[in-house]
């Protein structure tokens, strides 16, 4: 691709993540989101009620809990309102004649849901951050670092989502979509299942399951929280590269699968 074939592409894939951003803002939906988090992250100021003391990790881990769950919520949701609903009213005819491939509309549908995501992540992580730090009256900075751990795992997901709803519909989207989540939270144990049993056929299924899905443990941040360990920046530095490598190569196979459907 030529310089200005990429330039073009690039700017096309960011105008359809910028529309898709103030779709996502504009949606009743996910205004009910925002409302229902203010709530319920406020909460935490409850748990001194019977002069107790603050408990910092359960509250941090909790908050953390609570907006990973929310961002999975909008994940599943706004993903599939992305291509599935463009299908259906015919309305993606409209993008794609102005976009150089589908692949280029699939970026930036993704990009769309990102950039919400990062709002939304923002915002509540950043009231997590404020009621911490009024209450225990030091700074937590674990709190960005799983912020940003949860924000990876929710753009993996929303890459798979969005790949599964390039050529199937919502019910099979959601469901493939929840169980590849569940498995990719239980690889570790499969993987040590597989050593314990000392099965070639299990071991061959676990190195095939942790090269295709997606290993979700990867970003608990449980321990980290509750445990007060600090996190290594070559460790989150390779986390990313991990993250943005398997976001590319699910997008990919979502593009490709657009690109042969008749639409």
């Amino acid at each position: 691709m030529q310089h200005g074939g990429f330039k073009s592409s690039c700017l096309t894939s960011c105008s359809i993540a910028y529309y898709s951003f103030l779709e996502a803002l504009r949606n009743r939906l996910f205004l009910g989101v925002i409302l229902l988090a203010i709530p319920l992250s406020s909460a935490a100021w409850l748990l001194d009620t019977y002069n107790l003391g603050f408990q910092v990790r359960l509250v941090t881990d909790a908050g953390l809990t609570l907006i990973s769950l929310i961002g999975l919520l909008v994940v599943l949701f706004f993903s599939l309102d992305q291509i599935i609903p463009d299908i259906e009213r015919r309305t993606i005819y409209f993008v794609i004649t102005r976009a150089p491939s589908r692949h280029v509309y699939m970026a930036g549908r993704f990009g769309g849901i990102g950039l919400t995501l990062l709002f939304l992540n923002a915002f509540l992580g950043t009231m997590l951050f404020v009621i911490l730090r009024m209450r225990a009256g030091v700074w937590f900075p674990e709190v960005p670092v799983a912020m940003l751990m949860i924000y990876l795992k929710q753009l993996l997901l929303v890459s798979i989502v969005m790949m599964l709803a390039a050529f199937s519909t919502k019910i099979i989207t959601v469901s493939l979509s929840v169980l590849i989540y569940v498995i990719g939270h239980g690889l570790d144990i499969f993987r040590m299942l597989a050593e314990r049993k000392g099965s070639w056929l299990l071991g061959w299924l676990a190195d095939f399951f942790i090269f295709v899905l997606p290993d979700f443990s990867l970003y608990e941040t449980r321990v980290m929280v509750m445990n007060e360990i600090p996190a290594r920046g070559t460790a989150m530095v390779l986390l990313a590269l991990y993250t943005f490598a398997a976001i590319f190569f699910y997008l990919s196979l979502g593009g490709a699968a657009l690109e042969h459907r008749d639409l």
